[in-house]
């Protein structure tokens, strides 16, 4: 399907799943908006299983790529000539990364306008654990009251870590965007903060105000928050095994722990786990940690918020606005809150620096070269610089 726009705008290919609409429901709506709106010309295309996004048609003259749920494999590379950037919602495409920047293709994670939602999210099950929120609200619907109510007005669990958030030794497992929202928040609650991440700079702990710590430490914990994980970037099986009996695990991120010696020490009862996260897209039924009360569970929901939506979909289509104007993408710590639009923005100043844009460069693309001064300013007012 096809947006129209004016002559040599950028052409914006958009390969989803065809997930989009359950995951993403006001994302793709957005998204087309905010590209229309910066005068895209918009080709949206659902990749079925089996299909590659080097089979479709039209691809010569993609500008930019957004990939939404699917896969871009190195061989798509090939059939994208004049590819000047690549959008994704999840970091699905670091895959690939490598020959992306072999030719100067910036990739741009849209993964980083929910970061707030999911930092706000690992904060609501670290509370939600402390407190035992979850175990009430069932006792109470279930209409397990007793005679004397003052029983019931105790909140703590005495095996695990309980109460207040403040003054309580917490470890953050990475410092990306999620981590570093995390570290802020807890920080804010009077938290004693520290965080594991072997590829963060120092100047990126002295920015948050957390100490660095080194993974041998974690076992101190009272709290550990696992926000990102990596390769270099995982609590190892003996890390777990040595965390002080009653801690508390958060997990938004299940490649950042060891999962198996974790459901082992907590179906122990030793540790309690409050996770958005699990192996597989689904938990078993079965499953004998599902329904223990040291443990409270979210289907993957961290990041699945309207706000969350609006603000992945500005994130991409403000970055492809960037690098067709000639300059970079947004750094993850720059990217402004989702706003509203309304009929007149659509059609408002954005695009209408998009039309100036171009004519300053003397009707060439928006991909125009290093000459476009008045591009680039163009561009710089536009987004707000």
């Amino acid at each position: 399907m096809h947006q129209a726009a004016a002559p040599d705008s950028p052409v914006v290919l958009v390969v989803d799943d065809g997930n989009l609409r359950a995951r993403w429901p006001f994302l793709g709506e957005r998204l087309r908006e905010g590209l229309t709106r910066h005068g895209c010309a918009i080709k949206w295309e659902t990749l079925r299983p089996g299909r590659t996004i080097r089979q479709l048609s039209g691809t010569a003259s993609v500008t930019a790529l957004v990939v939404l749920g699917a896969e871009l494999e190195e061989a798509d590379l090939a059939a994208l000539p004049e590819l000047a950037i690549v959008a994704d919602i999840d970091g699905r495409s670091m895959a690939i990364a490598q020959a992306l920047a072999a030719r100067g293709i910036p990739l741009v994670e849209g993964s980083r306008g929910h970061a707030h939602s999911k930092a706000e999210m690992a904060i609501m099950l670290t509370l939600a654990a402390l407190r035992r929120l979850p175990t009430w609200h069932t006792a109470m619907a279930m209409r397990y009251t007793v005679a004397v109510p003052v029983r019931w007005q105790f909140s703590d669990h005495l095996l695990y870590v309980g109460g207040t958030l403040r003054d309580k030794r917490v470890v953050v497992v990475g410092l990306d965007p999620v981590g570093t929202y995390v570290a802020e928040l807890c920080n804010a609650f009077g938290a004693k903060v520290s965080v594991v991440d072997p590829d963060a700079e120092h100047t990126d702990y002295l920015v948050c105000g957390v100490d660095r710590a080194e993974m041998e430490q974690v076992p101190a914990a009272d709290i550990v928050i696992v926000a990102y994980g990596s390769p270099r970037l995982q609590v190892p099986a003996h890390v777990v095994h040595d965390l002080a009996p009653g801690a508390l695990v958060v997990t938004l991120d299940s490649t950042g722990i060891d999962i198996a010696a974790l459901r082992e020490r907590v179906l122990s009862n030793e540790l309690a786990w409050a996770t958005d996260v699990y192996e597989s897209d689904h938990a078993d039924p079965a499953d004998p940690i599902l329904g223990r009360d040291n443990m409270i569970h979210t289907p993957g929901i961290a990041g699945k918020t309207r706000d969350a939506n609006l603000a992945v979909a500005d994130v991409l289509s403000e970055n492809i606005f960037r690098v067709a104007c000639g300059v970079p993408p947004w750094p993850w710590d720059r990217v402004p809150p989702a706003r509203s639009t309304t009929p007149q923005q659509a059609t408002g100043h954005c695009a209408s620096n998009c039309s100036t844009a171009t004519s300053a460069g003397g009707g060439r693309s928006l991909t125009a070269g290093g000459e476009s001064g008045h591009l680039r300013g163009s561009a710089d007012e536009a987004i707000g610089r």
